[in-house]
């Protein structure tokens, strides 16, 4: 296999375009989810005020706290993270969207979904709990969901 590598300053620090011919799709899917696998986040457990590194595929969802974050994992425990949603917008990479003002999705999580009133769409999780897509983010999350 051939690599070509092409350096842009103009292009976001945090974004990499790979262009391959559909036949690679299996190969490249493996190298985006070993690449992204062993992203962790540094979280804060509110009850006794230890940091800890969690993986991102644990979570389930994080919710705006005004400045902080709290973060749901997949087995229901909460923690605190120092940044606001707007900060983790490069999550999505590892498959964790922004669904409407307040949340951040992990769709690796979502078990199924449905078209709500105003245009909104309905997620449900693995876990049986429900999050509203707004309309603004409706569009997107169902390309990703299909």
């Amino acid at each position: 296999m051939k690599l070509n590598f092409i350096w842009d300053k103009g292009r976001a620090m945090d974004e990499i375009e790979i262009i391959a011919n559909p036949v690679n799709k299996e190969k490249l899917v493996s190298l985006k989810d070993g690449l992204c696998s062993n992203i962790t986040l540094n979280v804060l457990n509110p009850k006794n005020n230890r940091k800890l590194r969690i993986n991102i595929q644990q979570v389930e969802v994080i919710e705006s706290l005004g400045h902080l974050s709290k973060v749901i994992l997949v087995n229901n425990e909460e923690y605190l993270l120092q940044k606001r949603l707007k900060e983790l917008q490069v999550l999505e990479a590892n498959g964790l969207y922004r669904i409407n003002n307040s949340t951040i999705l992990n769709l690796s999580q979502v078990a199924s979904f449905r078209s709500g009133e105003y245009a909104r769409l309905e997620v449900f999780t693995k876990n049986n709990k429900k999050y509203l897509v707004s309309r603004h983010y409706a569009k997107l999350i169902r390309e990703e969901l299909s």
